[in-house]
């Protein structure tokens, strides 16, 4: 069964330029050029302009590619995976705002109702699988970002348990870049200078490349200025190379 596909002219002009803008730098680079649209959704999330996740959505299903109606439902478990790890990094309302805005004009064929973390547990295997996942970005940093919550053990055990063991280190949907490429959007997109340059340090440990990851930078800075947010905390890349 195919999905129908949607009319390109329903996509904004505006946001058609930037989406077409952003594919291109991803197909110019060395990260998979379908990986494109998970910094845009997460970056256009940390907005006050979540809403347009909607345009993102049209784009998409304009093209060939997310026609069928497997490849419509792949689509939507990862754009549904991509607000579900934000929540982790912006709160609730953004990314519910942007699933509320691409619900409204979801195509009805092709619908994935998928439950992925029906059976989750905050157990061991939760906290483990979720440690496992930090220390690859934090590495020998791990015991120091801990230490920032040594007074504030609540903090600790959230980092652990849910934003690392219920939504960044789950795999059953984006693997170890696709959830980079989610995460440091959503920092950088808050203007967030610590934050930003730990998730550009952690990218760049996974073995992205200087040049790639200075791409997602600009990408992320590209849907800011169309959303009319100013990011001038936010470090250079070339400030981590030491640290890897």
């Amino acid at each position: 069964m195919n999905s129908p596909q949607i009319d390109r002219a329903l996509v904004e002009p505006r946001c058609d330029e930037l989406f077409r803008e952003i594919e291109a730098k991803f197909k110019s680079s060395d990260i998979s050029p379908d990986k494109w649209y998970l910094t845009t959704l997460s970056s256009i999330t940390t907005t006050s302009e979540p809403h347009l996740a909607d345009q993102l959505y049209l784009y998409l299903t304009s093209q060939p590619a997310y026609c069928s109606a497997n490849s419509h439902q792949s689509l939507i478990r990862r754009i549904r995976e991509v607000l579900f790890k934000n929540i982790a990094l912006v709160g609730l309302p953004k990314p519910t705002e942007s699933l509320i805005a691409i619900s409204r004009v979801e195509a009805e064929d092709g619908l994935d109702q998928t439950f992925s973390r029906e059976d989750w547990k905050c157990d061991e295997d939760n906290y483990n699988r979720g440690m496992t996942w930090l220390e690859r970005l934090y590495s020998h940093n791990t015991a120091g970002l801990f230490a920032l919550f040594k007074r504030h053990r609540d903090f600790g055990f959230w980092v652990a348990n849910i934003a690392y063991g219920l939504h960044l280190s789950d795999r059953q949907t984006l693997d170890d870049i696709d959830t980079e490429l989610v995460v440091l959007p959503a920092v950088m997109g808050q203007n967030l200078p610590r934050e930003t340059y730990w998730h550009i340090r952690g990218i760049r440990r996974l073995g992205v490349s200087k040049r790639d990851v200075e791409m997602v930078c600009e990408c992320v800075r590209l849907v800011a200025r169309f959303c009319g947010v100013e990011l001038d905390r936010i470090p250079a890349v070339e400030t981590v190379e030491d640290e890897l």
